[in-house]
């Protein structure tokens, strides 16, 4: 989600110490502590001055003089970012909401290391293009963050594979993408990834996971929530038996899907069963002509298996009929072929009378969908290779380079298996 224009101006003004001020107290005051006050167009700094003091975000039993530095400081702050008009001893054209949401900004900040990392990024982005590493480290020395190093390497291989220009030398960087993009790529992350309610949250997971089984790290990059969240939600979601362990996978990840047996949408099971079974039916009629019948998804184990198969056959048809699709999976396609491309090579020695092919086992992390028709096309010409071969045993060299061709089939398609 990207940061509003006002909200990258603010956090390119603000230093990330800020969270270690009085001015971050100020920020929640005026967020919690005003409510009555909002009605108002002038409001005298002493008497928000003596709130203060009675409000539990006095965490210091400061001296009546610093405390009125530290605030003059702070509406100065305001001043620049045209949140309010200061003059000597008045505060008035107050923007409450934008206030409020500096607070909520700084607050989810206090809470990541990596976000203070790109705060402070941004900040010296505002001043030129090249970033001094020492710099950095300097802005946000009094976290004591402990990996530094690592979480900027992480920051900036994210943003570089999604297109920022940056070049890297261990002591500083420096950007080449324009300067208003380049504050996107390191801001934008920033920003809360959803500010859907806890029920739409739920909702979403629910309709995830009642498609298929994952585990919280993938509902998370799938739907764009913080993975804290996902597990507050996924612990209250198991909690009322709405969710069951699917299976464990790699690194011990657990995955889940819904309750069949206390579904959360009403529904029985066979009666969710029968639906999908019946709506994928139909839509391959239609679609393709071919008679298929409830014997055909015998094999298919689960409701959530079923009902992945019918959003797949559903959206297929969607596909072929705007021009936006048909643009968009034109250029999938050249994406994945540069892929299959890559991940498949010939390699020929001098002696050798057949070329080897070489296959990476990248080529299993293609899409699913894409590796079946890529299977499906193999194995067809497989069988294609085999009636020729049969057909030409005459010509020992055709039937040599058939059955070469044959085995490097099988070889992709048992990678893509692995």
């Amino acid at each position: 989600m990207a940061l509003s224009s006002s909200m990258m101006d603010a956090l390119k003004l603000l230093e990330p110490n800020i969270l270690n001020s009085p001015a971050f107290s100020f920020f929640e005051f005026f967020k919690y502590d005003t409510d009555d006050l909002r009605n108002e167009n002038l409001l005298l700094k002493k008497d928000l001055i003596e709130r203060y003091k009675k409000s539990v975000r006095q965490k210091t039993n400061a001296h009546s003089n610093a405390l009125k530095n530290d605030f003059d400081a702070f509406t100065k702050i305001l001043d620049k970012l045209h949140l309010v008009d200061d003059s000597e001893d008045v505060l008035e054209n107050i923007k409450w909401e934008k206030i409020t949401e500096i607070c909520n900004i700084l607050r989810k900040l206090e809470t990541s290391n990596e976000k203070k990392i790109r705060w402070a990024l941004l900040f010296l982005l505002s001043k030129g293009n090249q970033i001094q590493i020492d710099d950095l480290k300097q802005l946000v020395t009094n976290f004591k963050i402990p990996n530094v190093d690592r979480l900027l390497e992480k920051i900036i291989k994210t943003e570089t594979n999604s297109g920022l220009d940056v070049k890297f030398d261990g002591t500083k960087l420096v950007m080449d993408t324009e300067q208003k993009l380049t504050e996107h790529y390191i801001a934008d992350a920033i920003e809360e990834k959803s500010r859907r309610s806890p029920g739409e949250i739920e909702k979403e997971i629910l309709e995830l996971l009642d498609e298929g089984s994952y585990s919280n790290q993938e509902i998370s990059n799938i739907i764009d929530i913080d993975e804290a969240v996902v597990s507050r939600v996924m612990t209250k979601l198991r909690n009322q038996n709405k969710l069951v362990l699917s299976s464990f996978g790699n690194k011990g990840f657990r995955y889940y899907t819904t309750n069949c047996q206390n579904c959360p949408f009403g529904k029985t099971l066979p009666s969710c069963r029968k639906d999908a079974i019946s709506d994928i039916v139909n839509a391959i009629k239609d679609a393709h002509g071919v008679d298929l019948t409830s014997q055909d998804f015998e094999n298919v184990e689960s409701n959530q298996a079923l009902l992945n198969i019918k959003r797949t056959i559903m959206m297929s048809k969607k596909y072929t009929m705007t021009k936006l699709e048909s643009n968009m999976y034109e250029n999938f396609e050249k994406l994945l072929e540069m892929i299959v491309k890559n991940s498949i090579s010939i390699k020929h020695e001098k002696n050798q009378k057949m070329p080897d092919v070489l296959v990476s086992p990248n080529i299993s992390k293609l899409p699913k969908i894409f590796q079946i028709g890529l299977k499906i096309g193999i194995e067809y010409e497989i069988q294609l290779m085999k009636t020729l071969a049969s057909k030409s045993k005459k010509e020992q060299l055709q039937s040599d380079i058939l059955s070469k061709m044959i085995k490097d089939s099988n070889k992709i398609l048992h990678s893509l298996d692995n």
